[in-house]
């Protein structure tokens, strides 16, 4: 009896240190903290949306008949009383007097190379500038941005025929200007002499689209238009409004109403300055916050932006989807789950030698799940790079050794 009683006794003595020694495999082996090291990370903060320009706007009323012949680009400032475009009978007047136009340019670089064909001596100079035109307008091919062309092809010519001057292949233009001189006086024979001419109402940016929208959506609804309305603007097809020629957009501000989402809205406040990219164009327009309009029913923002910027494309915008861009983020990602206080302050543990050092951050940019720190690489109180961050874990506290 006393001998099974003995055998008892050494199997649970047995299990006993086997359970032990195991538990303490366990420990050593096993930290019920989890860490990942800390990368760094750049992100874009751009919002999407919908919406619509707003701005005061000036028709330019013309002939219900005839063709219209513009003087200036669309987004170009003029003064009121300035002739913006002339209507002629026919396309054909048009055309002759545009090529008139053309003439006397042609005509006025050529006498400028005459006149200074003596100075023309540096050819391999000259070469390297038509190699330099020449490529510039391969790239504007491939671009598909043609709005320079003309221009770069003018300033080609113009170096091809110092080239002819320099190695005396062409020692006089007068033959070549006498031709154009005559051509330009056939253009003028042919050129209907019923021309009208169209003068600005006001001082401010011309275009020559107007929309349907000119007269109607104006500034004064930045005082009382709600969510809904601008909703509703901003769905609508506006068109050409044929019975005018042109318009003049006034002031030197113009503004954009985007509708965002209620977790994009808290991104802006008055003051907030962002680059707007209207439909898919690359053109920037800088855009200042200047209103916030709420709606809690439609959950949904109006983002009144103040804009300065002009161009052709943007004289004739309405309504447009727009790509809003807060800015660049550069720092450290961090998952939420790692962020812990501390006396009041915010930061991470980090594991440094098996021991829990307590480290802060500074949040300059929040995500779902994540958060991005200020990278400060001389404060040693602040998480770095390739820091080993504690993601889960209990009883955190600074010093802990965490095997124990």
């Amino acid at each position: 009896m006393n001998s099974l009683s003995g055998k008892i006794l050494a199997v649970v003595m047995s299990l006993f240190l086997v359970a032990y020694v195991g538990y303490q495999v366990y420990r050593y082996m096993y930290s019920p903290v989890k860490t990942e090291p800390v990368q760094q990370y750049v992100v874009d903060d751009v919002v999407y949306a919908q919406g619509i320009a707003i701005r005061d706007e000036i028709p330019i009323e013309g002939s219900s008949s005839g063709i219209v012949s513009y003087f200036y680009d669309d987004g170009v400032r003029v003064i009121t009383g300035t002739s913006v475009a002339e209507i002629h009978a026919s396309r054909q007047s048009v055309q002759n007097k545009h090529r008139a136009e053309k003439i006397d340019a042609e005509i006025e670089r050529l006498a400028r190379i005459q006149k200074t064909a003596g100075n023309i001596a540096n050819v391999s100079s000259i070469s390297l500038t038509i190699e330099e035109q020449i490529g510039s307008l391969i790239f504007m091919n491939e671009s598909g941005n043609l709005q320079d062309a003309e221009q770069i092809c003018n300033s080609l010519q113009d170096v091809l025929n110092k080239k002819a001057v320099a190695i005396r292949e062409i020692t006089d233009f007068s033959d070549r200007i006498h031709r154009l001189e005559n051509e330009k006086a056939s253009l003028q024979s042919q050129t209907s002499a019923q021309i009208s001419q169209i003068v600005s109402p006001a001082y401010g940016y011309f275009g020559s689209y107007c929309d349907t929208a000119s007269d109607s959506i104006t500034t004064d609804l930045l005082s009382t238009v709600t969510v809904s309305q601008l909703e509703e603007l901003a769905s609508a097809r506006y068109e050409q409004n044929n019975a005018y020629v042109g318009k003049v957009i006034l002031g030197y501000i113009w503004y954009y109403a985007a509708l965002v989402s209620p977790e994009d809205a808290d991104k802006f406040s008055v003051g907030t300055t962002a680059s707007l990219y209207f439909g898919s164009s690359s053109e920037e327009v800088p855009g200042t916050v200047i209103q916030l309009i709420q709606d809690a029913d439609k959950g949904k923002t109006a983002v009144v932006f103040s804009c300065d910027y002009m161009s052709q494309d943007i004289s004739r915008l309405r309504s447009s989807a727009v790509r809003i861009e807060l800015g660049s983020y550069k720092g450290l990602k961090i998952p939420y789950k790692a962020l812990r206080f501390q006396d009041g302050v915010q930061g991470v543990y980090v594991v440094k030698n098996q021991i829990l050092e307590f480290k802060k951050v500074e949040i300059v940019y929040e995500s779902v799940g994540f958060f991005v720190s200020r990278i400060d690489s001389n404060d040693e109180e602040r998480v770095q790079l390739y820091d080993d961050i504690v993601t889960e874990g209990t009883d955190l506290y600074e010093g802990r050794a965490i095997n124990s």
